[in-house]
């Protein structure tokens, strides 16, 4: 995309068809983010389901399904989730997400590994399509971005992003194997050359869990509130 700002337009509504909207706006966005974008939006109904969209110009997304928590104090007679993590495009197709999205969920919860960011191998045994790019171990924010995206193309991933909310968690593989604090690994040993590889990982995977995060802190507010993420369609 080029290097200028993009007005994104969103639509949240009471039916699959997009009809009955409950809030809609606009928000501009510009390449410093990879023309991503998060939108909070508040005073929806509790404990009911939502549909949402984005239209940038003439390109317009697929519609997305989300649910709100109940509201603070009512009860709840339970919770159906799918739990993730370790996706490695490399290593096989996901049949496991379509598999999700055909369900009747609540939530998703991803527990980490969202992408793997060394190159993988060259000639993967789920198929040449699945070789990452770049064929490298990230290490660049252009990079992480790049892969991330990569991993966004599988249309089972998008189905099952599109049909649930996720919650996710990051883990190890989302910046370098088994770091730890300050510290990376192959050959990131010192926090010199390691936090400035950690911070360009951190913005594309948080484009996935921050809002989550930062909104669910202020509950009983979840109840009313969702996050709508472009970077479900964008890539």
């Amino acid at each position: 995309m080029p290097d200028l700002p993009v007005t994104v337009e969103w639509k949240v509504a009471r039916r699959p068809s997009m009809t009955s909207v409950a809030r809609e706006g606009e928000f501009v966005t510009a390449a410093a983010s990879a023309h991503s974008l998060h939108v909070e939006v508040d005073g929806l109904e509790p404990d009911r389901e939502y549909w949402y969209r984005f239209r940038a110009g003439r390109h317009l997304s697929d519609v997305g399904r989300l649910r709100t928590l109940p509201a603070a104090g009512s009860a709840v007679n339970g919770l159906a989730m799918a739990v993730a993590s370790c996706q490695a495009l490399f290593a096989g197709r996901y049949a496991a997400y379509r598999h999700i999205a055909e369900q009747e969920l609540d939530l998703v919860l991803h527990l980490g590994d969202y992408i793997y960011e060394g190159p993988g191998p060259a000639t993967p045994v789920a198929g040449p399509d699945r070789r990452h790019l770049p064929f490298t171990t990230v290490r660049t924010l252009d990079e992480y971005r790049v892969r991330h995206a990569q991993y966004r193309l599988d249309p089972d991933l998008q189905a099952a992003h599109a049909a649930h909310p996720f919650i996710c968690v990051p883990d190890d593989h989302e910046v370098v194997n088994n770091y730890a604090g300050d510290l990376g690994s192959n050959g990131d040993s010192t926090p010199e050359v390691f936090l400035p590889r950690r911070a360009a990982a951190t913005r594309p995977t948080t484009s996935i869990c921050r809002c989550a995060a930062r909104r669910c802190r202020r509950a009983p507010a979840c109840s009313s509130t969702a996050v709508l993420p472009t970077e479900t369609w964008r890539s």
